[in-house]
């Protein structure tokens, strides 16, 4: 390769580089509408009092919601109704939050299925500490996880603390 040819690939690669890592993660009109439908899982979390993890079933059934930007979510537990919940999920109109949280990653995992994570600060546990708290979401037209994690100020492992975990209902 001649040295003219060198330099510009080079600086066709690093443009290409810094493109790709200077965007700003999103949810996609995609991600949003793969989420649309019912649902069959279960809930996961972490009991802090035993340190254990404890599972139950639940399902959930998501739709457009009337204002824009919003979708309702409703998860039910058929084996402890009265934790039953609805709630609406909002993203920015550009997509680069979720429920006012900004999306600080996007990537695609093994499966193909989108990843989007978005962190803070706040406090977490039994012993309402600081931490760092994670949420994950990962997205296809037949999954749906939603994962928290936290590290509490002065550690490095992050601690799964529950996961929704859903396959789309045929």
């Amino acid at each position: 390769m001649k040295t003219l040819e060198k330099v510009t690939f080079c600086v066709i690669l690093i443009f290409s580089f810094l493109s790709l890592h200077g965007q700003e993660a999103k949810i996609t009109a995609t991600d949003i509408n793969n989420l649309i439908g019912e649902w069959e899982g279960s809930l996961t979390y972490l009991d802090y009092s035993s340190n254990k993890p404890f599972s139950m079933p639940c399902n959930a059934s998501i739709s457009l919601a009337k204002k824009k930007n919003h979708i309702k979510v409703s998860y039910e537990y058929p084996n402890e109704p009265k934790a039953n919940r609805k709630f609406k999920m909002k993203f920015s109109k550009d997509g680069t939050e979720i429920n006012k949280e900004k999306i600080a990653s996007r990537s695609t995992d093994d499966d193909g299925n989108i990843v989007l994570a978005t962190e803070k600060s706040g406090t977490d546990g039994n012993d309402n500490k600081d931490a760092t708290i994670r949420q994950s979401y990962i997205i296809s037209d037949q999954i749906f996880i939603v994962r928290k994690e936290v590290k509490f100020v002065g550690t490095t492992d992050w601690i799964m603390r529950n996961e929704y975990s859903f396959s789309k209902s045929e």
